[in-house]
């Protein structure tokens, strides 16, 4: 069964940089950051490709995950990190059939699309994601206000409906971050957003 990497964190602790600045859209380029309650800091940035994003994690004893994606949403290549690099053998890829079709993300749509993840062994499973939409609204993360569409997305492994993600969509820099994901049923668990702001390095 397929799993989303992003719903693997480890708990550990980085501060985020004195005095950071909010950022702007044309920030992605270099990198813009985000620290959450478990420590974990992700900086975001611009992908190869138009719509393409890329999100690197860290925690403070070094170990985290990469995660390339469209618009944020749609993960295409995710891998461990161990001491800064590629982990071996951890690597899962995605391709899904016409992804831009959910693009742009809209209040209040829901989509579907159907693909095929592969495993670093090379083993493939079908993948059926449900993109859910909801109203757009204004959220403070640390000392910056920025407009979100919230995001539900509910993975389809063969037939089996493995796990829901919760995500906030912020348009005005073609970013999702992630929020928390759970079994369908179930009582997700949940990440605070503690900071957004400009990346330094």
């Amino acid at each position: 069964m397929g799993f989303s990497l992003r719903s693997v964190l480890v708990i550990a602790s980085l501060a985020t940089p004195a005095a950071a600045e909010c950022p702007v859209p044309s920030d992605l380029a270099d990198g813009i950051a985000t620290r959450d309650d478990t420590g974990g800091v992700t900086v975001f940035r611009a992908g190869t490709v138009p719509g393409e994003v890329t999100e690197t994690t860290r925690f403070e004893d070094d170990t985290g995950f990469f995660v390339r994606s469209t618009g944020g949403l749609l993960v295409l290549e995710s891998y461990d990190l161990e001491s800064g690099e590629k982990a071996e053998g951890t690597t899962v890829e995605s391709r899904f059939d016409s992804p831009g079709e959910i693009f742009p993300v809209a209040e209040g749509r829901t989509a579907e699309v159907s693909g095929t993840e592969v495993s670093a062994s090379g083993e493939e499973t079908a993948v059926t994601v449900l993109i859910e939409s909801g109203l757009m609204h204004r959220v403070v993360y640390g000392a910056c206000e920025v407009q979100a569409i919230p995001v539900r997305m509910t993975y389809d492994y063969a037939g089996d409906r493995a796990e829901v993600e919760h995500l906030d969509y912020l348009p005005e820099f073609g970013i999702s971050l992630f929020l928390g994901a759970g079994d369908l049923g179930g009582a997700p668990d949940i990440y605070r957003i503690l900071d957004l702001y400009k990346a330094t390095e």
